[in-house]
């Protein structure tokens, strides 16, 4: 609907004093806040390599981790998420993909699980919900990284007209959150079925190319046998680093937890 010109004029009179917190302001003010802020603080995940190539994680950041199915995505988030415990950060996990039972059996060399949460019950297809969990483990535990295992329960493809558009729209509120919410964000995705044989890409990842396109950093991990390691772990892209296609080989390691393998 057009507004009338005498309209629209009324509303730019009307809006001479707004103070409201989303008035406009000056670049310049928006640096010298930065700059007040000081430095942000990268997580580190104790994965040396992983750190040295992304030089840490970083509040705001959506890192989209794939790879086939039984592979080690979510191993791989469990071994990210107990070097964030070192550094103390707390995280939050929406695991839609296994019981609470085989979930915490995933952590058998783990004695304390105190610093990572979970909601009593989880809820599917609603993305509000998982938001407001978000906020609700902020504000009572203070946590500053949340991994959604997976993508695809935060919606309902059988209701979707353009599944890789929608998809691309949650991917977009999920980068959304992790920048209001000023917290990492760890989102899983399926693969698409590849060619025997051949190693996969970002642009593999299942149902849409915005999940690439929209992240900030893409992590694909599948299992190479034939090497020393039990997976490789290529780090797809980083926007903020500018790294592209470097390898990490990983070893399964007693309690069951993932370690880098240095010599491959």
């Amino acid at each position: 609907m057009h507004q009338k010109k005498s309209d629209m004029t009324d509303r730019v009179i009307e809006l001479i004093d707004y103070e409201g917190e989303d008035k406009i302001v000056s670049w310049e003010h928006i640096r010298e806040s930065i700059q007040q802020e000081g430095e942000i603080d990268s997580i580190r995940c104790h994965i040396p390599s992983l750190d040295k190539h992304l030089e840490g994680f970083q509040p705001g950041e959506l890192i989209a981790v794939s790879g086939p199915r039984k592979c080690g995505k979510t191993l791989l988030c469990q071994t990210i998420d107990r070097g964030f415990w070192k550094s103390g950060n707390k995280s939050l996990w929406l695991q839609y993909e296994v019981t609470p039972r085989q979930f915490v059996e995933s952590f058998p060399g783990i004695v304390n699980l105190d610093m990572t949460f979970t909601p009593l019950t989880m809820k599917a297809h609603v993305l509000k919900w998982a938001m407001d969990r978000m906020a609700e483990a902020i504000a009572k535990q203070g946590i500053s990284v949340v991994f959604i295992d997976h993508l695809h329960f935060l919606f309902e493809m059988g209701k979707m007209r353009n599944a890789s558009l929608e998809i691309g729209q949650v991917i977009r509120y999920l980068k959304f959150i992790a920048i209001n919410l000023n917290i990492t964000i760890f989102v899983l995705c399926h693969l698409r079925k590849t060619e025997e044989g051949k190693e996969p890409t970002d642009t593999d990842m299942r149902d849409s190319s915005l999940i690439a396109s929209e992240s900030d950093v893409g992590l694909l991990i599948w299992r190479t046998f034939e090497k020393t390691g039990n997976a490789t772990l290529k780090v797809c892209y980083s926007r903020r680093t500018g790294v592209m296609d470097e390898r990490v080989y990983l070893a399964k390691q007693q309690n069951g937890l993932l370690e880098e393998v240095i010599n491959v």
